[in-house]
């Protein structure tokens, strides 16, 4: 496969691994019992903690060593700010129609927020990668941003059906679950292409913008899914939520 054919499957792939986790969705029959719905929900919810922490927070951290023992400061307070936003956004939303649910947004749009936030530090990691071996001319740089493309997209397999399957719950359509799913994962190829473009000068804001996705996406699980898990049936979603958790830890591992 030529240069350009790697960078342009490494962009594609971590979309289309998107796609294919959102496909879960269709194997659920159409109605679900309270404790399916709190399993969903906490394996879901498993899935975003321990991809936040190892896909986001940590490389945050390990990419701010240049602010040396301070090198959580980025991670910090851009994890801060990332919570801060969802309020903030939620606020808005709040002044522009009271009628849209806890915090003024429905659950399913700040899902589908969070985690297309937290697909966009993914897209730029992969486009720097590529964009940093292109313009380095260099094989082995090239191999190691496709094998970071292939890892994030398989990552990637779980959370689309993490978005999927509870945006299906909320919204009651199988097909409008799958399509947001799709719909949070494409700014990942759109995002690489930026990062391509700007490899030499993005990497210093990346800490801020991993955490900031981190942020935003804690403050989602711990207002919308856990409750809603909760409700439905605490120990499924208690014991859903560490198997996904784990699950998914070992996976960012395996392949980091």
């Amino acid at each position: 496969m030529s240069e350009i054919g790697q960078v342009i499957f490494g962009f594609c792939f971590i979309f289309a691994m998107t796609s294919l986790g959102a496909l879960a969705v269709f194997l659920f029959k159409k109605e679900v019992n309270d404790r399916t719905s709190a399993l969903i929900t906490g394996l879901s919810a498993g899935i975003m903690f321990a991809a936040s922490i190892w896909s986001l927070i940590l490389p945050a951290i390990e990419q701010s060593e240049g602010f040396g023992e301070l090198s959580f400061l980025p991670a910090a307070i851009g994890f801060l700010i990332g919570c801060a936003f969802i309020l903030l956004v939620d606020f808005v939303c709040k002044l522009i129609n009271k009628d849209r649910g806890q915090f003024g947004m429905k659950k399913s749009s700040k899902l589908f927020l969070a985690m297309t936030i937290h697909n966009l530090p993914e897209g730029l990691a992969v486009g720097v990668a590529f964009g940093s071996a292109w313009s380095l001319s260099d094989p082995y740089l090239l191999a190691m941003a496709l094998s970071l493309s292939i890892g994030l997209g398989i990552q990637n397999i779980p959370e689309g059906a993490a978005v999927a399957l509870p945006m299906k719950e909320m919204t009651g359509s199988k097909f409008k679950g799958f399509l947001l799913a799709v719909a949070s994962g494409i700014v990942e190829p759109i995002m690489a292409v930026v990062g391509f473009f700007l490899a030499s000068s993005i990497s210093e804001i990346m800490p801020w913008f991993l955490s900031f996705a981190a942020g935003a996406m804690f403050l989602v699980i711990l207002t919308e899914l856990l409750p809603e898990g909760y409700e439905k049936n605490k120990t499924f979603c208690v014991w859903s939520t560490i198997v996904g958790f784990v699950l998914m830890m070992i996976l960012d591992v395996a392949l980091g």
